[in-house]
């Protein structure tokens, strides 16, 4: 067994020994000294595997053991690699020249050498990037990624995008048509084989990455509204620990109640045709029938008819169509923020606007848009209400009157 050997049996020998140790580390972030572990921390230490942290008596794992460790269990692992794709490509384009070059030299120990080199360039700049692509793919599909808040897993998501767009324009620097060139010189099979991996796999990181970027865009985009939900939901829960004594009634099958507040079951929307549902079943088959008896297939559309004219009127303005209530509860408001220190009473509003809807649901909706609105708005806006005890009083009442006041 040569020295150099010997050396790393020996490291090996030595992380399996402290194998608790060293977990207990990496798992907490730092190891205390005492009596019975101080000689392995001390030897730990002497092999570079452990250093000092900022109180005596601590020690952390070395950056080189834990970064080896975070890889192998893509555990608290940054996305963001440092890969510079084009300084790679250089270093690789430079060895290969080398290679070449000692082979036309007959220098095989230097040729093999460079041979090396270059399998650990592009081998390092894939597993850098196959990685990153893990981490991040890890980090925006899991429900919170790394972090433990909504809002913090869309700054992360945020960046990691920022990043993944980055990451694209750098990636389509390289020209994979160019790298053939490495080995246009009837170069040994043991390098062309490399390259050829390297191109092959360097081509399906590049579509994933794509993948990944539109997928983030989608996830995104459902965060930012699951944050609006939680934000008018918190606020909800909020006021009603205060306010125990609201209770919210279902008003969508009452038949007085506008078309306008109503609610939809919502629109479906399918990607294809569901094969299993019997009642698509046989208009699938006609249509199905129908274009095996079609004796004729349909003719392209002539490019040489008579053109036809376009209308090039003015098109006349769709007139916006605003929520009455909505806007009413906004004139409400705005009353309430004017008469600084005056409450106004919800009611005597819904009967100066002689509105068509009951009271109660009028009271209802004063009160849910007010909940909905923004925590500064309710900071400078307070609400009170009276109530009426029900029967068989359970902690709740129902609302007879609503008001409004400017605080600040």
């Amino acid at each position: 067994m040569s020295f150099d050997q010997a050396q790393v049996a020996s490291l090996i020998r030595k992380i399996g020994s402290a194998d608790q140790l060293l977990a207990e580390a990496y798992i907490n972030g730092v190891i205390f000294v005492d009596e019975k572990n101080q000689p392995s921390i001390d030897s730990l230490k002497k092999s570079g595997l452990l250093r000092i942290a900022e109180h005596s008596g601590e020690f952390r794992l070395t950056i080189d053991i834990k970064r080896l460790i975070d890889r192998l269990l893509l555990r608290n692992n940054r996305y963001r690699q440092n890969t510079n794709i084009a300084k790679m490509i250089r270093n690789v384009a430079e060895n290969i020249d080398d290679y070449r070059a000692a082979l036309e030299k007959n220098e095989q120990d230097d040729a093999n050498y460079y041979l090396e080199q270059i399998d650990d360039n592009l081998y390092e700049s894939l597993e850098l990037l196959e990685n990153s692509l893990s981490v991040m793919f890890t980090a925006i599909t899991s429900q919170f990624g790394f972090v433990n808040s909504l809002s913090s897993k869309i700054r992360e998501n945020e960046r990691a995008l920022t990043y993944a767009q980055q990451l694209v324009a750098e990636l389509g620097i390289v020209n994979t048509h160019d790298c053939y060139e490495w080995i246009s010189w009837a170069a040994p099979t043991e390098l062309s084989n490399k390259v050829i991996r390297f191109i092959d796999q360097y081509k399906s990181i590049v579509g994933r990455l794509a993948s990944i970027v539109d997928r983030m865009k989608i996830l995104l985009f459902t965060l930012r509204l699951q944050e609006q939900t939680a934000n008018r939901t918190r606020a909800m829960a909020q006021f009603l620990k205060k306010h125990p004594e609201w209770q919210a009634r279902e008003w969508c099958d009452e038949s007085n109640v506008p078309v306008l507040l109503k609610r939809d079951n919502g629109l479906i929307f399918n990607t294809g045709i569901n094969t299993k549902k019997s009642s698509q079943q046989d208009e699938l088959i006609q249509i199905i029938q129908e274009l095996r008896r079609q004796s004729n297939p349909i003719k392209p559309l002539d490019s040489q008819r008579d053109a036809i004219s376009v209308d090039t009127t003015e098109p006349e303005p769709i007139e916006y169509r605003s929520d009455y209530y909505e806007t009413q509860i906004e004139g409400l408001f705005s009353l309430a923020l004017e008469k600084q220190g005056h409450k106004v009473s919800a009611l005597r509003y819904w009967q100066t606007a002689q509105l068509q809807i009951r009271p109660e649901l009028w009271l209802d909706i004063v009160f849910a848009k007010y909940c909905c609105s923004q925590q500064r708005f309710k900071q400078t806006l307070e609400i009170e209400m009276d109530g009426q005890a029900l029967l068989d009083f359970d902690g709740n009442q129902l609302i007879t009157e609503i008001w409004l006041r400017r605080v600040q």
